[in-house]
């Protein structure tokens, strides 16, 4: 079988609050730029905030040089987003907030993850940090 044609795109910023918003930017462009709709690069925007705040808040503890490497992968019918934090491994709590209606102050960044993503992953398989890989299909016109 044919390997599906993809574009990479990959990033490298630091655990500094200050760049969420130009990161956050940058994926809202890219994922326009491959053909999401404005709605659906939202999406992937809020998606990117909320890892990248919490990576600054969890795994590096609010110390604003952690490293955080970002890895954007353009298949043909889905985006690909990549996270990898080297901080502290903190276990990943699901169902925190299952809706918006139980809201809480803890858990609502995984609730957005979860809820406006196609697939979402934690790998805690390292010495140190996490890999969060999320994906989100094309919708079909």
């Amino acid at each position: 079988m044919k390997p599906e044609k993809k574009e990479r795109f990959r990033l490298q910023t630091l655990s500094n609050p200050v760049y969420i918003a130009p990161v956050r930017d940058l994926v809202f462009k890219l994922a326009l730029m491959f053909g999401f709709s404005r709605n659906e690069a939202f999406d992937l925007k809020v998606v990117c905030g909320e890892a990248l705040s919490n990576i600054s808040r969890h795994a590096y503890e609010n110390k604003l040089n952690g490293p955080i490497f970002i890895e954007i992968l353009k298949y043909e019918k889905y985006i690909e987003m990549k996270f990898r934090d080297f901080g502290i491994q903190k276990p990943i709590v699901k169902g925190l907030a299952r809706d918006l209606s139980e809201y809480r102050e803890r858990g609502l960044g995984l609730f957005l993850i979860s809820k406006l993503t196609d697939y979402h992953v934690f790998d805690q398989s390292f010495d140190k940090g996490t890999l969060l890989t999320i994906k989100k299909r094309f919708t079909d016109d």
